[in-house]
This record gives structure tokens, C-alpha cells and sequence, in this order.
């Protein structure tokens, strides 16, 4: 491969992962002005978080060059991210006193 068939191959990954990220803040902005009512609170929530741990996924991988680490680092990554989403989930669910 060529330096300027790298350079293309690499330009045409960020412009998809920008795509994806594009994509899922759209989706994200749906569930929460959608999904506005109180019922469904919790469900705009879910969605909204999973949309985001996509998003940092997409980020570490792609913009952080996280898909070249070890798996080991992958797989620390992405339970960090879980832990952090789930906990804001938690947080959300558990009524104010």
C-alpha cells in the first residue's frame, strides 16, 4: 500500500466514524425530545447512554488509536466506560430526596 492510498484509507475511516458519531448524537437528541414524557424517562435515558458509550467507544478507537492496544486495554476501556454509563443510570433511576 502506498503512502497515498494509506493517507485515503485513513481519511475515509475518520469520515465514517465522524458519520457514526454524527449519526448516533442524532439519535440521541431523538430519545430525549421523543421520549419527553415522565413515563418514558428512564427509557430516553437508556437510549441516550447507550448512544454514548458507542460514541467513546468510537473515539478511543478511531481518533485515541485505541483499536491498535493490546486487548487487555480494549477490554478495560470499555468496562470503565459501562461502569461510568451504568453508574449514571443508576443515579438517574434512584429518586431525589
Amino acid at each position: 500500500m502506498t503512502h497515498d492510498e494509506a493517507a485515503r484509507d485513513w481519511s475515509r475511516r475518520l469520515a465514517r466514524a465522524w458519520a457514526w458519531l454524527a449519526g448516533l448524537t442524532g439519535l440521541s437528541l431523538v430519545a430525549v425530545l421523543g421520549f419527553g414524557q415522565v413515563e418514558a424517562g428512564a427509557a430516553a435515558a437508556a437510549v441516550a447512554l447507550a448512544a454514548s458509550y458507542f460514541k467513546a467507544r468510537l473515539v478511543l478507537h478511531h481518533f485515541l488509536d485505541l483499536r491498535r492496544a493490546d486487548a487487555g486495554w480494549r477490554g478495560f476501556f470499555a468496562a470503565m466506560l459501562a461502569a461510568i454509563l451504568g453508574g449514571l443510570m443508576v443515579a438517574y433511576l434512584i429518586p431525589a430526596f
